[in-house]
């Protein structure tokens, strides 16, 4: 059993590397044929989208963890003001200063 395994996984990767080394062919032969400031336009083109992303992505985490904890901070202000009203308008004037 395991020999059958092993001959049915054998002729899987051996297909797929044959998959592959056809699609580089492919895509070398075009890139032959490609003139090259065409291809330094699609080379800085995906190295801009490489990276761009990050800063995309940390930029919305950033903006997530803002707005987080403002709405921590103004969930804490609103239970703290609750407090504050039950404390005389004197008091409150007196920890002021």
């Amino acid at each position: 059993m395991k020999n059958s395994i092993s001959q049915y996984l054998y002729s899987v990767c051996r297909q797929a590397a044959q998959e592959f080394r056809q699609i580089g062919q492919k895509v070398g032969e075009r890139l032959l044929r490609t003139p090259l400031p065409k291809i330094l336009v699609i080379i800085l083109a995906i190295a801009l989208l490489i990276t761009i992303i990050p800063l995309i992505i940390t930029l919305f985490v950033a903006f997530v963890l803002i707005r987080i904890l403002l709405k921590i901070i103004s969930m804490s202000v609103r239970q703290n003001r609750g407090r504050d009203a039950n404390v005389p308008y004197e008091r409150r004037i007196k920890d002021i200063h």
